[in-house]
């Protein structure tokens, strides 16, 4: 008997096994959504997700929220098959001055999927720099693509973990650019073959045609094939301005015929691997006739994620009088608090306060602090209350969690200050960078601090080259500029005040929360909104963000205090 045939007949069946029968690659088709959506959307966006046949999703990160935020969002669509992935980006992070702003997103990053179960990371990085956007490429595009070039370049050599995916997200016309020191590469080509897979932001509102998406990306998708690499194609539902480049219009019905459209023209294309939708709130906010949105509501949907906040300065009222608080801030529109705690209470009195306070979409920092904690006998007390802010956290469920620790430690009206200032700064200078290591070993809370506007004439000691607000600033996720001043235009106002610790900010990519004063002050009525009243306070705030609005570093403003505000109130 001849056995020839006999092999010959298991080789092709364990070929067609192995190979023959292999499904091809799943399609990764990408909702974008933003950290403010998570805490009370997460289920909505993961029902609009399933509508549009997503699998992936990529969360725009804000590195000062508490890791909470993504663990249980992640989980959860984790559970529902779709994988979550970082998203971070900012035209400026395309110059080389602002490069460690991107490395440090890489390294938040890893840390994050360091201290978490497997079901809680992310997948991986999605970079959205959209370098053209800046300032500079109007007068210098090939310094720009220089910088461009060298910033993603170090991101691939900063990332560690081999496990993540990387992907970017570029427009459908970078290949009429050369490649810096390549110029027989255009430069879609160059960032294609950095990352696993590229986004083409082909913002059109139709597929077919001359000057729809498929012929929009035709170099890119070759450029791909040749590589072997992916790219998906990024759609967007924003209000544009411009019929042509978005589905605003259209809406999302229409939307999803056409990109089901180019799943069938690429569906035998190795290097097409989806779609991108831009966002989840244009999906969530959609009306039947979009088109009668108001300029003002657009404005305000544009405007949500700012901070507008104040400080609860007695625990008690926080303990006493929870439901007063939070219909204060329903009333007012705020969405964060810096919460005074009491050491001496058991942790329950402070468990439904901040479960309702987020059920209300509301961020609560615990806040602590005395003068004294800048010398070196109040560490223990700053080290105490670390302590139980931590515990407390570690002992109640995720939603009653605190959100960040928050110090407003003010050496300056001691005794010591006026003595020996240089040794008081010292001293307090070690104090918050204990504060900051004890925090980041025991949890994820955001840390931050208020910091007097004047501040920044002060050297930082060992460092006399370096101001004292700059390496504050540094030091935290975020920081509370006290630009105490009756008025936000002009000199000595609020932005004003507060322009070099919001250019340090920039520069360090860290957040400024700008902090104004409500208190009754009659030998300096200036520094206060007391005699103005709250309707002239919240005119001036809105000059404030108008002003400061094009600023990275800016994210909004705290109200000091919520008893001296509700009293103006009445």
């Amino acid at each position: 008997m001849n056995k020839h045939p006999f092999y010959f007949t298991l080789l092709i069946c364990m070929t067609v096994l192995l190979v023959g029968w292999s499904q091809p690659d799943e399609k990764q088709n990408v909702l974008r959504v933003e950290t403010a959506d998570l805490t009370t959307k997460s289920d909505d966006i993961i029902s609009k997700s399933k509508q549009h046949q997503i699998n992936t999703i990529y969360v725009n990160i804000n590195t000062n929220r508490s890791s909470f935020y993504y663990k249980e969002f992640i989980r959860k669509a984790n559970e529902a098959g779709i994988d979550v992935h970082a998203l971070e980006g900012k035209p400026s992070w395309g110059l080389e001055a602002n490069q460690q702003s991107l490395i440090d997103f890489t390294k938040w990053v890893e840390r994050y999927n360091g201290k978490v179960s497997e079901n809680e990371k992310f997948e991986g990085i999605h970079l959205d720099i959209q370098a053209q956007h800046t300032e500079q490429w109007d007068e210098n595009s090939k310094s720009v693509i220089e910088d461009w070039k060298a910033n993603l370049s170090a991101f691939q050599n900063e990332l560690s973990d081999a496990e993540l995916t990387t992907s970017v997200s570029i427009p459908f016309y970078l290949g009429g650019f050369e490649t810096p020191d390549q110029p027989e590469m255009p430069f879609n080509e160059w960032v294609i073959k950095q990352f696993d897979h590229t986004s083409i932001l082909a913002h059109r509102d139709t597929i077919e045609g001359e000057r729809g998406v498929i012929a929009l990306i035709k170099d890119e998708l070759k450029v791909a094939n040749e590589l072997g690499k992916k790219v998906s194609v990024g759609v967007t539902l924003a209000d544009t301005g411009e019929d042509v480049t978005s589905f605003y219009e259209e809406g999302t019905e229409d939307m999803q015929m056409h990109l089901d459209v180019l799943q069938k023209h690429m569906k035998d294309n190795p290097a097409y691997t989806g779609y991108s939708i831009d966002q989840y709130s244009y999906l969530s906010t959609e009306k039947e006739n979009p088109t009668t949105e108001t300029e003002d509501t657009q404005q305000e949907t544009s405007q949500s994620d700012l901070v507008k906040g104040t400080y609860i300065w007695h625990a008690s009222n926080l303990i006493e009088s929870p439901d007063e608080i939070i219909d204060f801030a329903k009333e007012n529109n705020l969405n964060f608090l810096y919460t005074r705690l009491d050491r001496t209470k058991n942790f329950s009195v402070y468990k439904d306060f901040v479960e309702k306070a987020h059920a209300a979409g509301i961020e609560v920092h615990a806040m602590g602090g005395h003068p004294t904690w800048a010398l070196q006998k109040g560490e223990k007390r700053m080290k105490m209350f670390v302590d139980y802010v931590t515990n407390y956290n570690a002992s109640v469920s995720k939603e009653q969690q605190f959100d960040g620790i928050h110090l407003d430690v003010e050496p300056y009206t001691l005794q010591e200050w006026s003595e020996d200032k240089n040794a008081v700064m010292k001293t307090w200078k070690d104090n918050m960078e204990l504060f900051v290591d004890e925090v980041e070993q025991k949890s994820n809370l955001e840390t931050s601090v208020s910091l007097a506007m004047w501040l920044d004439d002060h050297e930082t000691p060992g460092q006399p080259n370096l101001s004292f607000s700059k390496w504050v600033i540094k030091q935290l996720d975020h920081t509370a500029i006290m630009a105490f001043r009756d008025s936000s235009e002009g000199p000595g106002g609020i932005v004003d005040v507060s322009k070099e610790e919001v250019a340090f900010a920039n520069n360090l990519g860290k957040d400024i929360i700008i902090s104004v004063e409500m208190q009754k002050m009659e030998e300096a009525p200036h520094i206060s909104f007391y005699e103005e009243g709250e309707e002239e306070m919240v005119t001036e705030l809105d000059k404030t963000e108008n002003a400061l609005e094009e600023n990275s570093s800016y994210q909004g403003e705290v109200v000091h205090s919520y008893e001296y505000w509700k009293d103006a109130a009445k």
